[in-house]
């Protein structure tokens, strides 16, 4: 072997050691250090270019190549939570009578902040009223008035013919909001007590057509990585980063990152308490603002189903920035309930695609 073969030998060998060490991420809290904050982000990427290193290897370096295959498959944990493997599910309009169409979207306040915005909040409105949902869970959600868009409660409920609504506001006008075509049985909000925030894992139990259940919808904190750093005035202006500002004055964002990564693991444990509480079959709608790699995201969907993997393709897209690879909206389903369809449209008006999900109980 010559000399700048040995280097490259040498070089794949620690990009080997680097993706065992990211496959580690579903069992190892961010509490144990940085590495698997990021490490967990960087899981897809590192996956790719794990697939290349293996065909690469067993072209230059045969001998060594059944090493390399056999590391890509200790990564099968992670594999199988970031990718899915159904590529010609087609989604189709119509439903059945004993189906239940959940929407979930981050739908970004309804782009409030700027009036210039109305036209896409429009789209938006017409994009639901078409969706034909039976259920609809919104995060960060406010009720927007413009005289050029009407993005109001009351308005959303006549768009989408969904009569019944449950607001859990973290703040007066902002949170985590469900519509339904039928009424609420029991509807409850559980704050983030542990880590002192505002927001609320809410759940209402609904009497569908088919059977009882329960929908939860939440928020794990935003990581602020789109913030510059701020001063104490101009940080008052943030209303969810009430536990630490100092995080967004102080501090780099890959700082950011490990913080609220063990913030979302915090309130990982608060979500899990909740849903192992239920004796009837649920969903489960967040924007996790956590990859799939992540210990968080397995330490909820554990014994849960996710939509995306059961009826999904390709890695899932759901955050509309940064990188391709970021699904950081789910919807998770107790084992009983079955995954009919999927589709996430590529919709560029908020900063998160929606997840649409058929289901049956």
């Amino acid at each position: 072997m010559n000399s700048f073969k040995k280097i490259v030998f040498t070089l794949g060998i620690l990009g080997n050691i680097l993706y065992l060490l990211t496959c580690l991420t579903p069992y190892i809290s961010p509490f144990h250090g940085y590495f698997f904050s990021f490490s967990g982000l960087f899981f897809p990427i590192g996956l790719v270019l794990m697939i290349g290193w293996c065909f690469f290897s067993l072209v230059f370096f045969r001998k060594y190549s059944w090493i390399f295959f056999l590391s890509l498959f200790a990564g099968y944990t992670n594999i199988v939570s970031v990718f899915a493997f159904h590529p010609n599910n087609q989604f189709v309009q119509t439903k059945s009578q004993n189906q239940v169409r959940i929407l979930s979207w981050n739908v970004n306040n309804f782009l409030s902040q700027d009036i210039s915005n109305s036209h896409k909040i429009n789209q938006m409105l017409d994009f639901l009223k078409s969706a034909n949902a039976d259920i609809i869970c919104f995060q960060d959600y406010s009720s927007t008035y413009y005289p050029q868009a009407n993005a109001t409660t009351q308005n959303i409920k006549l768009l989408t013919g969904l009569p019944y609504s449950y607001f859990s506001e973290a703040d007066p006008n902002n949170g985590v909001i469900v519509f339904s075509r039928w009424p609420f049985l029991k509807q409850t909000s559980i704050p983030y007590y542990n880590i002192n925030s505002p927001e609320f894992i809410q759940w209402v139990e609904i009497q569908t057509p088919n059977k009882l259940l329960r929908v939860y919808n939440t928020h794990l904190s935003s990581m602020g990585i789109h913030v510059e750093l701020m001063n104490n005035t101009s940080s008052n202006r943030l209303k969810f980063v009430k536990y630490d500002q100092a995080i967004l004055m102080k501090r780099d964002k890959l700082s950011r990152i490990a913080f609220f990564d063990k913030m979302h693991t915090l309130q990982a444990e608060l979500v899990k308490k909740s849903l192992d509480s239920s004796n009837v079959p649920y969903i489960f709608t967040a924007d996790l603002n956590a990859v799939p790699s992540s210990y968080l995201y397995h330490h909820i969907s554990a014994g849960l189903k996710d939509a995306f993997l059961e009826k999904g393709w390709g890695f899932g897209r759901t955050y509309d920035s940064l990188s391709p690879t970021l699904r950081i909206d789910v919807l998770l389903t107790s084992p009983s309930i079955k995954t009919v369809q999927f589709s996430s449209p590529r919709l560029h008006l908020s900063d998160h695609y929606p997840i649409i999900t058929d289901i049956q109980q």
